[in-house]
């Protein structure tokens, strides 16, 4: 068993527990947060971990509010999508099973989210009441009433 279990450097300057925030200083790799319970498995310093579900909602988010002018087909989906994930982030990061390093990239897929989510329903409404001006014209114009 080739595990190292030499305690994490003191380099002068706070480690933080990626769950929780918690310095673990002076913790073994292995060992357990005392803070969240959090198993430290390499140091915080080196890695910067982020939850997928955090980065799916920011993309998705995203791709909806550069989609919603496609007749807000796309954008529409994309954006509740967004908007789940973003809230599926945000209870994995309170539970400790998601890095809090992910909590922005949440929080910008769940505003990117809503926001596609009103422009593309701006578009959809405005797509059916250019569909109802035009099947109006159709019909006043098949009955001979016009301007």
């Amino acid at each position: 068993m080739n595990e190292d279990t030499s305690p994490l450097p003191d380099a002068g300057e706070n480690i933080n527990c990626l769950s929780c925030g918690y310095n673990i200083v002076g913790l073994r790799l292995g060992e357990r947060c005392p803070e969240c319970g959090t198993q430290v498995m390499q140091f915080a310093s080196q890695t910067t971990q982020s939850s997928g579900k955090a980065i799916t909602s920011m993309v998705l988010g995203i791709v909806s509010i550069v989609t919603c002018m496609a007749y807000g087909i796309i954008g529409l989906p994309c954006g509740i999508i967004a908007v789940v994930f973003a809230k599926k982030a945000r209870l994995a990061i309170q539970a400790g099973t998601a890095p809090v390093s992910s909590q922005g990239m949440a929080t910008a897929g769940r505003v990117c989210g809503w926001i596609g989510i009103v422009l593309s329903s701006l578009m959809v409404a405005y797509l059916l009441f250019m569909i109802l001006v035009f099947v109006g014209l159709l019909a006043a114009g098949a009955t001979g009433a016009g301007p």
